[in-house]
């Protein structure tokens, strides 16, 4: 399996490239196709060792981790923020004094409903390229694949 996938690779399209490190795959779009929301697909190839049952590819298509990363910043941020602007808010709401900060939580999950929102509109704009990737896995693996989970 893991050669078919090598020869594959060897005969990529151009936008398209691979790394194998051991029983791991990774995909990338690369080139004039590659935007902001482009996927990545990681993906393991395990072998039946005790009998000779099936392959077991297991998988994992999403954006590159530097978008994962900033996305994650994003939530961490906003929703610390938020929680401790709230939090003064509603200690000076509790001794008496009024404050706009108690606004502080709902005005951070509509941040994070926005970026929620923009995340979905990246996985719309990378949808052509997930399809391309998977339809690299199809031919690498071959059409008896049966999908798990």
């Amino acid at each position: 399996m893991m050669e078919r996938i090598r020869l594959l690779l060897a005969k990529a399209p151009p936008h398209v490239t691979g790394r194998v490190i051991g029983d791991h795959i990774i995909l990338d779009i690369t080139g004039d196709e590659v935007h902001f929301w482009s996927p990545q697909l990681n993906f393991r190839v395990e072998e039946n060792e005790e009998a000779d049952g099936p392959t077991v590819i297991a998988g994992l298509i999403g954006p590159r981790p530097s978008v994962w990363t900033l996305f994650m910043f994003i939530y961490f941020s906003v929703g610390i923020g938020g929680f401790f602007i709230t939090s003064y808010g509603i200690s000076r709401y509790m001794m008496g004094e009024s404050s706009l900060a108690v606004w502080g939580l709902p005005i951070a999950a509509l941040f994070m409903l926005t970026a929620y929102q923009a995340g979905k509109f990246g996985e719309k704009l990378g949808a052509e390229q997930v399809d391309m990737l998977k339809h690299f896995v199809r031919q690498a693996v071959g059409t008896d694949m049966v999908p798990v989970g």
